[in-house]
């Protein structure tokens, strides 16, 4: 169960209308990514928007469970040199 806080300070990301502006950010890197036929980490989404590694996180995990992205094969990261699972638009 989250915290209040934390619903708390989601609740003003969506009603101010940064949750759309960072979802549409990402969409749109993700977007141009895929027509060089490449996925994302999440601290590559960060770098490349400015957007804050949280703020990432929270927004592809809505837009996964939204069906707007995909989980791509695992891979090194280009940034931290970690295994992780990026990202892919769907």
């Amino acid at each position: 169960m989250p915290r209040m806080t934390s619903t708390l300070a989601y609740r003003d990301i969506k009603n101010s209308g940064k949750r759309d502006t960072q979802v549409g950010q990402i969409l749109q890197l993700l977007d141009w990514v895929r027509l060089n036929e490449d996925d994302l980490t999440l601290k590559e989404i960060s770098r490349l928007t400015g957007l804050e590694i949280n703020a990432v996180s929270g927004r592809v995990n809505g837009m996964k469970k939204d069906g707007l992205l995909s989980e791509a094969p695992k891979r090194q990261c280009r940034i931290t040199g970690r295994w992780v699972t990026p990202v892919e638009r769907r």
